[in-house]
C-alpha cells in the first residue's frame, strides 16, 4: 500500500515539521501546499531534509481564503501534484498543518489498506432541504473576494442549484481510496462547470468532494454518512470525521476545539488514525504523550513480530 498524503498548510512551520517527521516512511509520499502569503524558505528549510516529501512551487501556490474556493484549489493543486509524481497511490489523504497521527505508523498503514472511504457527509443540500448550509449553495457568496465577500446584499441574490448531482456537506478532511481519486479527477474533466458553480459557494472545501463521493460507486465504501446513521442525535455530536478526530462540541471555546492533554484519553481510546487541531503550547503536554503513546505501541508490536 502507498499512500499520498496532502497537506494545506498555512503557519506554524515548526509544528508541520514535527508531523512530517512523524509520517516519514517507505509507504507515504507528502506533499504539502503552503498558503501563498505565508514564508515558504521557513517551512523550506525545517522540511526539505525529508526524502519523501515535496513541497508545491510558487507557481502552483494559492492564497487561501477561509471559505473561498481557494480552499478547494489548492487541495486539487496537491492531488494533481500527486497524481503526476510517477507513483502509483493506493491512498491520497488530506490532511491540515494542524494534524497530528495518533495512531503508530502500522495501525495506519493497515486501516488505509482498506477500501474504506474515510469522508464525513452530515447533510443534503437542496430547495427541501432546511438547513443553516444550504444557503451557501443557494446564494451568491464572493469569499476570495477582499472586496465582495462582506457587502450582505451581494449574499441575498438567489442562484439556481447544481443540476447533475446532488450536493450534499460534510467534514473538510478526508482520506479516499486512489481509485475514487481517480473517479473523482474524471468526473471534474467530464463536468467542467461544476468547478465553476463552485467558485461562488461558501465553504466549497466541505461540499465539493463530498458531492461527487456521493454521487460515485464508492458512496456505499463512506465511513461516516448521515444517511446510514441509526441514531441521528450521537451522530450529530460524534467527534469522528472520516478517519480524523475533531472536536466541535466543547462548550465556551471557539470550534473546533483546540486540542490539550485534557483530550488525552478521548483521542487515544478513539478509532481515529489523526487528530486537530493542535497549537503550539497550548497542545505540547498532549502531542508529547501521543508520541510517546504510540512509539511504545510501535515497539510492543515489533517485539511481537520478532522476540
Amino acid at each position: 500500500m502507498q499512500a499520498a498524503i496532502l497537506i494545506l498548510a498555512h503557519d506554524q512551520p515548526g509544528h508541520l515539521a514535527r508531523l512530517v517527521n512523524r509520517l516519514d516512511c517507505d509507504w507515504a509520499r507528502i506533499f504539502i501546499h503552503v498558503d501563498a502569503r505565508a514564508d515558504l524558505p521557513a517551512f523550506k528549510k525545517l522540511i526539505l531534509a525529508q526524502k519523501n516529501t515535496f513541497i508545491l512551487e510558487d507557481r502552483h501556490r494559492s492564497a487561501v481564503n477561509w471559505g473561498g474556493f481557494s480552499v478547494v484549489h489548492a487541495t486539487l493543486n496537491l492531488m494533481r501534484r500527486s497524481l503526476l509524481c510517477g507513483e502509483q497511490f493506493d491512498r491520497f489523504c488530506l490532511l491540515s498543518g494542524s494534524d497530528f497521527p495518533v495512531k503508530p505508523p502500522d495501525f495506519i498503514r493497515s486501516a488505509l489498506a482498506s477500501d474504506t472511504e474515510y469522508i464525513r457527509i452530515d447533510r443534503r443540500l437542496g430547495p427541501a432541504d432546511a438547513n443553516s448550509h444550504t444557503n451557501n449553495v443557494r446564494r451568491c457568496h464572493f469569499m476570495d473576494s477582499a472586496l465582495l465577500k462582506n457587502r450582505s446584499w451581494l449574499q441575498k441574490l438567489p442562484r439556481k442549484l447544481y443540476g447533475k448531482i446532488i450536493l450534499y456537506q460534510g467534514s473538510q478532511w478526508w482520506s479516499l481510496t486512489g481509485a475514487c481519486v481517480r473517479h473523482i479527477m474524471e468526473f471534474l474533466e467530464r463536468n467542467r462547470d461544476y468547478a465553476a458553480f463552485h467558485r461562488y459557494v461558501r465553504c466549497p472545501d466541505e461540499i465539493f468532494f463530498h458531492s461527487i463521493v456521493k454521487a460515485s460507486p464508492f458512496a456505499a465504501r463512506v465511513s461516516h454518512d448521515f444517511e446510514k446513521a441509526r441514531d441521528p442525535d450521537s451522530y450529530r455530536v460524534l467527534n469522528e470525521h472520516g478517519c480524523h478526530y475533531i472536536d466541535w462540541n466543547a462548550p465556551g471555546v471557539p470550534l473546533p476545539k483546540i486540542l490539550d492533554d485534557t483530550d488525552t484519553a478521548r483521542i487515544l481510546n478513539s478509532s481515529s488514525l489523526f487528530a486537530r487541531k493542535f497549537r503550539n503550547t497550548v497542545s505540547d503536554n498532549l502531542l508529547r504523550t501521543i508520541e510517546d503513546t504510540t512509539v511504545h505501541a510501535e515497539k510492543e508490536a515489533q517485539q511481537r513480530h520478532f522476540p
